[in-house]
This record gives C-alpha cells, structure tokens and sequence, in this order.
C-alpha cells in the first residue's frame, strides 16, 4: 500500500474499548453472558497487527530494525503501570492482610505468570492472575522482531512462514487435550493461559497487518470486501461462543476465532463498506474507554478483590457500582500519573521518522 499503514486509527482504540469491557463485565460476574476470553483474543490480535505495522514502516524506511528502541519503547509502556498495579497490590494485602507471595511477586514482574500459574493454581492470586495474557505478549515481543529482521527480506517466505507457525499452537492445544483430558481445570489452564498454546491469536494479526502492506493484486482487500466471506467469519465467531464441545473449545475455538479476526477486523478498518461500524467504533466513549483498557486490565481485580465483601449483600448493583466507580479512579490515575508522562518520554527513543501508532 501506498500510505503508511501505521496512521493512527481511532477504531482501533474502540476495539480496544469493546475488548476491556468484555473482560470486565465478564470478572465482575457475568462470565456466563459476556465471553470475556474473547475479548483476550482480540487483545491479542491487535497487539499483532499494531506490532507488525510499526515494524514494517520502520523497516521500509530503514532497511533494518533498532532493536535497542524497540525494547526500550516497549519496556516504557508496559513496565512503570505494571509497578502501579503492583503497588496497588501491596497496599490491598496490608490493608486486607492476605497472603504475600514473594514467588508471585517475580512471576508478575518478569512475565512469566502464565507458566506460574499453571504450575501452582492454588497460590495464584486473582490479582497477579490475569498478567497471564500480558506474559503472553511480552514473550512475543521479545521474539517476534528478530523474527521479523531475519524474514523481512523475503516476504512470500515471511507469510508462508507465519501460517505455519499457526498451526504450532494448536497442536501443542490438541496433545495437550488428549494428554489431560478433554475437561477439568488444568486442561484449560494449559490451552488457553500459556504462551506456546495461545501466540497463534497474536500471529493472526501479524499476518493481516503483513497481508494489507504487500498488497498483492489486492486479492487480500477484495477478500476483505467480500460481504459473504465476512457474514462467514461473523457467524464463526459467535458459533464459538455457543458450541460447547469440550474438544473444539479446547482446541480448535482459538483457532476459528483467530481466523474469523483475520477478516472481521481490518475489513472494518480498512473497507468502506463497513464504514459505520468503522464509525461506531470511532466513537469518543469507546476510543475514551480504548486509551485506559491497558490501565482497566491492570486495575480491574484489585478493585473487584477489594470490594468483593459487598457481594454477599441483598443488593448487588451495589457492588457493580462500587467497583466500576473504583476502577474508573484507578484506571484514569494511572493514566494520568503513569502512562501519559511515560508516553512523552516514549517518544524519544522513536526512530527518527514518524510513527503515530503508540
């Protein structure tokens, strides 16, 4: 494509906004209404597709990529909110008493939660819990530029080499179904939390970003604008939310939501027919929403631990309340306090062209 890719996009910000609050109406208590899993994988999706646009038009411009910038950019956005939620953490358990677990503590400072919590459930805090999905996509980054270095000079190869590396994870997913059981607690622990059974939802996006940049014949843009190919990827994703096959959803589930991503989201950022859902997702509540979810992924269950008392009450609104108004306080401090101030730091270990996507 002619223009760069990496022009910021406010409905991705919205995507972003629908996703962190799949995950928090899910946590709050409708996990059986709202897939909050869901709104995980297209976290995931994302994350690739950005992280590959921004490597690709660094390496257009440049030939090369700075790794040194790269981690360091990444490490300034990730890291100072995570020791905000983590301080978060510290004063919840002086106040409420609860347990500190020093072996936690390293498993969420150097991203390796998700293997921790696999291995030890039942010293797994709720709180440091969900850093499982941000171990996840730190163990990407961490390999997916050299990857990228070494690829990029041959971009048929790269693709071929991307939809190859898709089927890894599903058959880590299908020998470990078959080796814990097609039902039970560690099966889904291990399909859906570790980083070798889950970085094919990241890959995806890594694909379509690729896809949309070489541009071949358009033939990736008419599939995109293809309406009925579109119904399709719409109707699998909801299919996954209600087959309950255990097999399938341990397996093959993060698959077909992977691929239904694969066309569903860069038709609707990148195809005028899906202007108004374009637009919708623009919106300023969601885009507002979009900005926080790093800060209401982070936050979100210290404020649900915190208040969880109120659930025990007659009145449950109460709680739905309490903790969305808390969280909100939270988020929009860490925003304000952390992210924003770290984000102008950012920008001056950017490579010496502009970028827009964050």
């Amino acid at each position: 494509m002619s223009k760069s890719l990496s022009a910021y996009v406010p409905s991705i910000d919205g995507l972003r906004g629908i996703s962190i609050l799949m995950v928090f109406i899910a946590h709050i208590g409708f996990e059986r209404i709202v897939p909050g899993g869901l709104g995980v994988t297209i976290f995931f999706f994302i994350s690739g597709y950005l992280i590959t646009t921004l490597l690709i038009d660094e390496y257009t411009t440049h030939q090369d990529i700075d790794f040194k910038l790269f981690f360091t950019r990444r490490l300034l956005r990730l890291y100072p909110p995570l020791l905000f939620m983590l301080v978060l953490y510290g004063v919840y358990i002086a106040f409420t008493h609860a347990n500190f677990n020093t072996a936690e503590l390293w498993a969420s400072l150097f991203y390796y939660e998700n293997y921790y919590f696999f291995n030890h459930p039942l010293h797994t805090s709720p709180i440091c819990k969900i850093l499982w999905s941000l171990a996840v996509e730190e163990h990407f980054y961490l390999l997916f530029p050299p990857l990228f270095l070494i690829l990029a000079k041959t971009p048929k190869f790269f693709v071929s080499a991307l939809v190859l590396l898709l089927f890894i994870p599903l058959a880590f997913r299908i020998t470990g179904t078959m080796m814990y059981g097609n039902s039970g607690d560690i099966t889904e622990r291990y399909t859906y939390c570790l980083t070798h059974t889950r970085f094919d939802s990241i890959i995806y996006g890594c694909l379509a970003s690729l896809l949309l940049h070489l541009n071949v014949s358009g033939t990736f843009a008419k599939l995109l604008a293809d309406k009925k190919i579109f119904s399709l990827a719409l109707a699998a994703i909801i299919g996954c939310l209600f087959y309950r096959n255990e097999f399938f959803r341990n397996t093959l589930r993060y698959s077909v939501q992977g691929l239904s991503l694969f066309v569903i989201i860069p038709a609707i950022i990148n195809i005028k027919a899906y202007k108004p859902l374009k637009r919708f997702l623009s919106s300023a509540v969601l885009v507002w929403i979009g900005r926080l979810s790093y800060a209401i992924y982070l936050t979100h269950m210290i404020a649900i631990s915190t208040l969880s008392f109120l659930r025990e009450g007659r009145h449950p609104i109460m709680f739905y309340v309490a903790v969305t108004t808390l969280t909100a306080l939270l988020s929009v401090s860490c925003h304000f306090l952390i992210e924003k101030p770290f984000a102008r730091l950012r920008k001056r270990f950017k490579p010496n062209y502009k970028l827009v996507v964050a």
